[in-house]
Protein backbone atom coordinates (compact mmCIF):
# COMPACT_ATOMS: atom_id res chain seq x y z
CA UNK A 1 0.00 0.00 0.00
CA UNK A 2 1.67 3.38 -0.71
CA UNK A 3 0.15 6.19 1.25
CA UNK A 4 1.50 9.79 1.68
CA UNK A 5 0.36 13.06 3.66
CA UNK A 6 -2.49 15.04 2.21
CA UNK A 7 -0.93 18.61 2.15
CA UNK A 8 -4.14 20.18 4.00
CA UNK A 9 -5.06 18.06 7.06
CA UNK A 10 -1.56 15.65 7.45
CA UNK A 11 -3.69 12.50 7.46
CA UNK A 12 -2.26 9.51 5.43
CA UNK A 13 -3.59 9.15 2.05
CA UNK A 14 -3.10 5.85 -0.01
CA UNK A 15 -2.43 6.48 -3.71
CA UNK A 16 -3.16 3.07 -4.24
CA UNK A 17 -4.49 2.51 -8.42
CA UNK A 18 -3.91 6.41 -9.19
CA UNK A 19 -0.89 7.82 -11.71
CA UNK A 20 0.78 10.96 -12.03
CA UNK A 21 -1.91 13.45 -12.94
CA UNK A 22 -4.83 11.86 -11.58
CA UNK A 23 -7.06 14.02 -9.12
CA UNK A 24 -8.93 13.38 -6.11
CA UNK A 25 -11.16 15.12 -3.20
CA UNK A 26 -9.14 14.68 0.63
CA UNK A 27 -11.69 13.01 2.47
CA UNK A 28 -10.92 15.15 5.30
CA UNK A 29 -10.07 18.62 4.20
CA UNK A 30 -13.73 20.12 2.95
CA UNK A 31 -13.17 21.38 -1.08
CA UNK A 32 -9.95 20.45 -1.09
CA UNK A 33 -8.95 18.80 -4.59
CA UNK A 34 -5.69 17.23 -4.89
CA UNK A 35 -3.51 16.06 -7.69
CA UNK A 36 -0.58 13.32 -7.57
CA UNK A 37 2.80 14.82 -8.90
CA UNK A 38 5.98 12.75 -8.99
CA UNK A 39 8.95 14.49 -6.99
CA UNK A 40 12.50 12.76 -6.18
CA UNK A 41 11.00 10.01 -7.78
CA UNK A 42 7.96 9.00 -5.83
CA UNK A 43 4.87 9.93 -6.01
CA UNK A 44 2.67 12.96 -3.92
CA UNK A 45 -0.16 14.96 -3.59
CA UNK A 46 -0.25 18.79 -4.00
CA UNK A 47 -2.94 20.99 -3.14
CA UNK A 48 -5.26 22.26 -6.77
CA UNK A 49 -5.10 25.95 -6.48
CA UNK A 50 -8.55 27.60 -6.37
CA UNK A 51 -10.60 30.81 -6.49
CA UNK A 52 -14.39 31.92 -6.29
CA UNK A 53 -15.39 34.23 -9.00
CA UNK A 54 -16.85 37.57 -7.27
CA UNK A 55 -19.40 38.21 -9.88
CA UNK A 56 -21.36 34.09 -10.29
CA UNK A 57 -19.37 32.30 -7.21
CA UNK A 58 -17.93 30.32 -9.95
CA UNK A 59 -15.19 27.80 -8.36
CA UNK A 60 -11.70 28.30 -10.44
CA UNK A 61 -8.62 26.62 -11.24
CA UNK A 62 -5.59 28.84 -10.57
CA UNK A 63 -2.83 27.77 -12.74
CA UNK A 64 0.39 26.75 -10.94
CA UNK A 65 1.70 29.42 -13.71
CA UNK A 66 -0.18 32.15 -12.06
CA UNK A 67 0.84 34.55 -9.20
CA UNK A 68 -0.73 37.32 -7.38
CA UNK A 69 -0.83 40.27 -9.53
CA UNK A 70 -2.37 38.21 -12.57
CA UNK A 71 -5.24 38.44 -14.31
CA UNK A 72 -8.24 35.67 -14.48
CA UNK A 73 -11.04 35.78 -16.66
CA UNK A 74 -14.83 34.45 -15.66
CA UNK A 75 -17.65 34.64 -18.24
CA UNK A 76 -16.11 37.63 -20.28
CA UNK A 77 -14.56 39.57 -17.17
CA UNK A 78 -10.59 40.62 -16.67
CA UNK A 79 -9.79 39.85 -12.45
CA UNK A 80 -6.70 40.64 -10.49
CA UNK A 81 -5.39 37.46 -8.63
CA UNK A 82 -4.62 38.53 -5.12
CA UNK A 83 -3.44 36.31 -1.97
CA UNK A 84 -3.60 37.10 1.30
CA UNK A 85 -4.19 35.70 4.69
CA UNK A 86 -3.93 31.92 3.43
CA UNK A 87 -5.99 32.56 0.57
CA UNK A 88 -6.39 33.62 -3.16
CA UNK A 89 -9.09 36.19 -4.13
CA UNK A 90 -10.34 37.55 -7.24
CA UNK A 91 -10.41 41.54 -7.49
CA UNK A 92 -12.39 43.61 -10.42
CA UNK A 93 -10.27 45.56 -11.86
Amino acid sequence: MSLTLCPGCGENTSLDGLKVGDRMDCANCAGLTLAVKEQHGSLTLVEIRKVSCPSCDEVLEVPDALQPGDTIECWGRDYVLSYEFGAFALMSL
